[in-house]
């Protein structure tokens, strides 16, 4: 006898026309969905970003409170006979990561164990065992540590060596802070805290191993306006405090196209000792967040905020304005 088969078991396969119908509707889900995933990512780094610079406050908060108010030094050379194949150069990372982990320092004299800290989930990654650069000198640099973020010059100075007394520098052509000046600032004269940004995305640099730079001195160069205005705030007539802040090399006090060029120039670049283009390493303002539209920036105070391209404002970081 014939077996006639059921209507369950004539349905038991996809026909094709069936199949194409399944496909085409997860294909549709996922263009959806892939998106909002993306957004959410984006997001989610952007939180970790924001709670690793609430991590650099905190350790900025302990350093002060163990030195009598001083903040840390953004960069300071050692004192003259230090083997130049070391650590000559100290950041404030550097700093603050010795109140993050122990063993900061290895044997051989180099930073090893920078805090995870400074590693920001936006960035090109790089290795753990650094790199080397050459300098606009010629000189050879090793490094064995990783940094995403920049800090703000007119809050954590900056000083290089003289006869082994550190000296505030503001760059360029521009003198040299008084011998009588030469000091770490105190947290207490910073007008602002709770606007004044000191730490926040920086762009990184190719030739060192996608490390940022560590001071933002150069893009608020132009706003230097004497010998004491970079750390005592002589107050300058032409500076629009409202006014987004062009970058780097772009700055100076009349511009008005600081909105257009944060735009423009926000990319990281090759060389932080040569002209990489218009902008050249002195490009400070890096919005590497929710697909390159925002950066995260640490107020004095120990809250985070963020800013927009092109939002980036003069008195974010000049703490002369009341």
């Amino acid at each position: 006898m014939l077996h006639h088969p059921t209507r369950s078991e004539t349905r038991a396969a996809f026909t094709l026309v069936e199949l194409l119908v399944v496909i085409g509707i997860i294909a549709l889900l996922i263009s959806v969905l892939l998106p909002a995933l993306g957004k959410a990512r984006q997001a989610g780094n952007l939180v970790d970003c924001q709670a690793r610079l609430q991590q650099m406050g905190q350790a900025m908060n302990n350093y002060v409170s163990s030195n009598k108010g001083l903040l840390p030094w953004g960069v300071i050379d050692r004192p003259a006979g230090w083997n130049a194949d070391k650590e000559t150069t100290w950041w404030w990372f550097f700093t603050l990561s010795e109140y993050m982990n122990k063993n900061l320092v290895s044997p051989d004299g180099y930073v090893h164990n920078l805090s995870p800290t400074f590693r920001d989930r936006d960035t090109i990654d790089p290795p753990d065992n650094g790199g080397t650069f050459v300098d606009e000198n010629n000189v050879l640099h090793q490094f064995f540590w990783v940094n995403h973020y920049t800090s703000n010059p007119r809050v954590l100075y900056n000083a290089h060596d003289q006869d082994n007394a550190p000296t505030i520098f503001s760059g360029g052509s521009q003198p040299a802070i008084q011998p009588s000046q030469r000091t770490q600032r105190k947290i207490g004269s910073v007008r602002r805290p709770s606007n004044v940004f000191v730490l926040w995305d920086g762009p990184q640099v190719q030739n060192q191993g996608y490390n940022v730079y560590g001071s933002a001195a150069s893009m608020d160069g132009w706003a230097m306006d004497s010998a004491t205005a970079f750390c005592f705030e002589v107050p300058n007539p032409n500076i629009v405090y409202d006014r987004a802040s062009p970058p780097g090399q772009f700055a100076s006090a009349g511009r008005t196209d600081g909105r257009a060029l944060q735009r423009k120039y926000n990319r990281d670049i090759r060389n932080m000792f040569t002209n990489d283009g218009p902008d050249g390493w002195t490009t400070h303002m890096r919005f590497r967040h929710m697909n390159n539209t925002t950066l995260a920036a640490l107020c004095l105070d120990g809250h985070v905020e963020t800013r927009k391209v092109g939002e980036f404002k003069i008195k974010d970081y000049y703490t002369n304005y009341k």
